[in-house]
């Protein structure tokens, strides 16, 4: 370890100032009330009935410490603290008089021709009754029948010409922005009104509320109203509740069914609409208890369904051997991909896989009609495998050479498959596929396309005109096209699944369910007979594919969850995702505990033990000071016996939790109130304070929101190289992809004119759009630090809060405090002749090798010596042997000493240290161990801050402002780490 900038008298006189004698037990019973005076209390304030109920329900709430979080207006909770719901007579009367008035209106009436035609219309009173009758109700219909847009109109009008508009506040939850936004302007549009009237919609980053909340239907995405549940838990300010695509079986709204399955019996008069395809309706029924289940029919004309076998027959498509040849190789390797995954051998994977089975040889030689090429198409494509973009193409030219009208709706997995389509289509005729002037417009549809760009696509296309919308599974439910006739469906869907054993995330695109593909042939046929053509044979429908997709709260990481349910205070863990639709299992709830003790989010409750403590102390992460058990429990009945003599309450009924525990007994932490707080992923919000804490406010900013919204670039597949070399210029040198994103923001934010902007968005494969969203971020973000008293203004440019602006050591040390254990070693490797050869990427020992993304700017990176990066994102995709880490930041020695977790000295020699039992390291055991003291003086600043967070005093005058100093001009005067970069081509 290196000496280099240590001054290490100066250091030793800063920690003489912070330390502080630590209270010692009471030998005497007169000491005790003065001695617990000095602890950590329950909160003692009257609670009504009602709060009483809930607190027995959700389990015993804990205020171990007294946290300050301020008052809070986080944007995702400003609706419902608006106003309550109470019944107010007058309200009443003018919202059922505006009701007679809407209702009559010329725009109303012509806009209720086409309602009065959707099939759930049809059901209007029995919905009605049903809903007012019960309260929980499951309504399932198929594709096209109105529910989604038709029910909450139908509870609106039944609820305010009852007379009950001030008590009526009817919130839609959608699982994604885009469905959330275009419903809610199509709802709006049949009243005849315009968004904003007695139709809003909030989602992230956009927001319009309705005119008042009374006699109102929001339009919301799952994680707002989740975010709702921290202000009203019960949420005595909404009436009606509709989760809408509730079959999808995203983890949000999973937990989101769990919590109003809690709540129900303590709000009788919540009205809870779950609404769901036809399929599978069964299970949410009878998880709410066998409640009733009302199914609407569709409304779709009839649909022809062309499995691989017809497609191939029908458009004469034909491949090259080489072609074949490739596709049985993409088999094999996907063969072994899942043998890997589910611990098969050779043989029985063999056996299992269809394209081997005497069954599948069998079918293929009763199909006719098709050529030798066909045949080996169909026995070289494997349930990972199939000729995609080609194929795909090629079924568009051939509806579009042999029908007249009617929009193609073509499914595919993610935003590649997207570009891949569209360039494969533009070269096979450029003047038809022209946007512009071409007889056929092509739209891409994702949810990284701005909802702005989305709205021409549910408009009829022009006289003359086709269209193609080339959509991820996001067409499936959530958005209708109507007049779509025909739909391509390649049979794959994106999934991200979580494996805890390597605590590494999979980006992957599977076989569909059948449930899916039963979606996805509903979107033909709204306006007249349609077709499907499903890009897989009937056989894999028929013997290989599932019914439903595995629930999403399986197979995703749960930091969010479980964050979600310690703040909330619905008790352990996995006794309360015990009681979710499906559980996730206990490895994944376990690390991801785990992880958020290492994150310093959650604290395991010591079972032998109890910390005392308090907040005057100082502990190194890792540790604490404890007592024996027993000693404590007879200490705090002689605590008992003299405050019930002397008739004084201090302590409250429970100051100190004698429960038994184990490894699921966490609490939050002051920093975990925090992070739980925050509607961001918690090491972005660790990152958001960390930011703020040290001065380096604006550059944190924009990485933490590039992180949790999306990377500003935007690049054409062909210039790839290009665009790398455009990250290269804007690292800066630092090595460090968060870097990248900081340099963005403020060279955009410098530029004075639009012109200039433009260009410069131009010149580095820049979105706009995009960069304007993070900027947008960065402010909300500013606002929420304001609120938690983290900063002296709620701007990003805050002067205070922004004295290390620009400080790039000092940034990587922040990048490490708020994503640490997410930590690689980058071991360079060399030829006998000494060239160097690429490194070797390890993380920590149980989660293996990684690489580096080809698009980071240390994807060529030639360190001289070991050292050591920090990331956010690892993902294992389809190519490639390792996950792959997507952004990096290379990293010092010191940020790990300061940030990481504890510092063990080798038996053997004490020049050796170890952190986290896998990071060594060497150095003098004098300067570690000043070090580690200085480390304890920043631990305890860190944690009053968490308590109760203040503005940071640099004042030199002030002890807190010298520490803060001496630790900044520790990281930043270290040297940085031997590095290369591999020159590119």
């Amino acid at each position: 370890m290196p000496l280099v900038g240590l001054n290490l008298s100066k250091i030793q006189s800063v920690i003489q100032e912070f330390v502080e004698p630590v209270p010692e037990l009471p030998k005497t019973s007169n000491e005790h009330i003065s001695f617990m005076c000095k602890l950590p209390t329950l909160s003692t304030s009257k609670q009504t009935p009602e709060e009483d109920e809930a607190e027995e329900l959700f389990g015993e709430i804990r205020d171990c410490f007294d946290v300050s979080v301020g008052p809070c207006s986080d944007p995702d909770q400003m609706l419902l603290t608006k106003e309550s719901l109470a019944r107010n007579p007058d309200i009443d009367h003018e919202l059922c008089l505006s009701m007679r008035n809407c209702m009559s209106s010329a725009a109303y009436m012509k806009m209720s021709e086409s309602r009065c035609k959707l099939p759930a219309y049809q059901f209007k009173e029995d919905i009605v009754s049903t809903i007012r009758d019960n309260q929980v109700v499951i309504i399932s219909g198929e594709t096209g029948c109105g529910k989604t847009t038709q029910v909450p109109q139908f509870i609106l009008e039944d609820q305010v010409l009852g007379g009950n508009g001030s008590v009526t506040r009817i919130i839609v939850t959608q699982p994604r922005r885009i469905s959330a936004v275009s419903i809610a302007e199509r709802v709006a549009t049949e009243r005849g009104q315009s968004v904003g009237s007695s139709v809003g919609y909030q989602v992230r980053l956009e927001r319009r509320y309705p005119q008042r909340p009374h006699g109102s239907i929001m339009f919301c995405t799952t994680g707002i109203i989740l975010q709702w549940f921290r202000s009203d838990p019960l949420l005595k300010n909404i009436s009606h509740i509709i989760v809408d695509e509730v079959h999808e079986r995203e983890f949000l709204c999973d937990f989101l069914l769990c919590m109003l399955k809690r709540i129900a019996p303590l709000r009788p008069d919540l009205r809870i609409v779950l609404m769901s395809a036809t399929i599978n309706a069964d299970k949410f029924a009878e998880y709410f208890d066998n409640c009733p289940k009302f199914e609407i029919p569709g409304r779709t004309f009839p649909v022809k369904t062309y499995y691989l076998e017809d497609v191939l027959r029908e458009t004469k498509f034909w491949l090259p051997n080489s072609a074949i040849t490739a596709l049985c190789r993409d088999q094999s390797r996907s063969l072994k991909q899942r043998l890997l995954k589910s611990n098969l051998s050779k043989k029985e994977a063999r056996i299992l896989s269809y394209g081997k089975s005497p069954e599948f040889n069998k079918w293929l030689h009763s199909l006719t009609g098709l050529s030798s090429n066909a045949i080996e198409i169909l026995r070289s494509v494997g349930e990972d495998t199939y000729p995609k973009t080609d194929l795909i193409a090629h079924s568009v030219e051939h509806i579009l050479q042999n029908t007249q009208s009617g929009a193609i709706l073509v499914f595919v997995p993610g935003l590649v498959d997207i570009k891949d389509v569209f360039r494969c289509l533009r070269e096979l005729n450029p003047r038809r596929y022209d946007n512009r002037y071409g007889s056929v417009r092509i739209y891409p549809l994702h949810s990284r396309i701005p909802t702005s760009r989305d709205r021409s696509l549910f408009e009829p296309s022009p006289k003359n005109q086709r269209k193609v919308v080339i959509a991820t599974n996001i067409a499936e439910t959530s958005i209708t096209i109507q007049d779509v006739v025909y739909v391509i469906d390649c049979g794959r869907i994106k999934v991200t699944d979580y494996d805890p054993r390597q605590n590494t995330s999979t980006l992957t695109a599977i076989l569909v369910s059948k449930a899916n593909a039963a979606q996805r042939s509903g979107r033909a046929g709204r306006v007249q007979p349609g077709i499907c053509y499903h890009l897989f044979p009937s056989y894999v429908y028929n013997n290989v594919m599932s019914d439903f997709l595995q629930p999403e709260m399986l197979r995703v990481r749960l930091e969010d969850v479980i964050l979600r349910i310690k703040l909330l205070s619905l008790g352990r863990v996995k006794s309360f995702l015990t009681n979710c639709l499906d559980s996730p299992s206990e490895d994944a709830i376990s690390k991801t505990l785990i992880f958020l003790r290492q994150i310093q989010a959650l604290k395991l409750i010591e079972s032998e033990t109890t910390n005392f403590n308090t907040s005057h102390s100082i502990k190194s992460r890792g540790q604490s000071h404890k007592v024996n058990r027993k000693s404590l429990r007879e200490f705090s009945e002689a605590i008992k016996k003299d405050v019930n003599a002397s008739g004084i309450n201090i302590l409250g009924s429970s100051c100190i939790h004698l429960d038994s525990t184990d490894e699921d007994d966490d609490e939050l932490t002051p920093l975990g109130v925090h992070l739980a707080n925050f509607p961001l992923d918690p090491q972005c919000a660790k990152l958001l304070i960390f930011g703020a804490l040290f001065g380096c406010l604006e550059p944190i900013l924009a990485v933490a929101s590039c992180l949790t919204f999306r990377d500003p670039f935007e690049v054409p597949l062909e210039k790839q190289q290009e665009a790398d070399r455009c990250r290269k210029e804007l690292s800066q040198n630092s090595f460090s992809d968060h870097w990248v994103f900081a340099t963005v923001i403020q060279s955009y934010n410098g530029l004075n004119s639009q012109i200039e902007r433009n260009q410069f968005c131009q010149r580095y494969f820049l979105n706009e759009r995009t960069i304007k969203d993070i900027i947008r971020l960065m402010n909300d973000y500013a606002q929420l630090l304001y609120e938690r008293r983290y900063i002296a203004t709620p701007k990003p440019d805050d002067s205070n809060a922004n004295c290390n602006q620009w400080n790039i050591n000092l940034f990587r040390a922040i990048m490490c405090a708020a994503l640490y254990p997410n930590i690689v070693k980058v071991d360079p490797r060399f030829t006998k002749e000494g060239k160097p050869k690429t490194p070797v990427i390890m993380s920590c020992p149980s989660e293996g090798r990684a690489n580096i993304h080809p698009s980071s700017v240390n994807s060529k990176i030639q360190p001289t010596e070991p050292i050591w990066m920090v990331y956010f994102t690892k993902t294992k995709l389809e190519s490639g042997s390792y996950p792959s880490i997507f952004d990096s930041t290379v990293i010092s020695l010191r940020p790990l000493l300061f940030f990481s977790g504890n510092i063990e000295i080798s038996k053997n020699d004490t020049s050796l240290f170890t952190i986290d039992q896998w990071i060594k390291f060497s150095g003098e055991l004098k300067v570690v161990n000043l070090l580690k003291d200085l480390r304890k003086c920043m631990d305890g600043l860190l944690e009053q801050k968490f308590k109760s967070p203040s503005v940071a005093n640099w004042d030199s005058t002030n002890k807190e402002g010298r520490l803060l100093q001496t630790i900044v001009d520790l990281l930043t005067s270290e040297p940085p780490p031997a590095v290369q970069v591999e020159k590119l081509s």
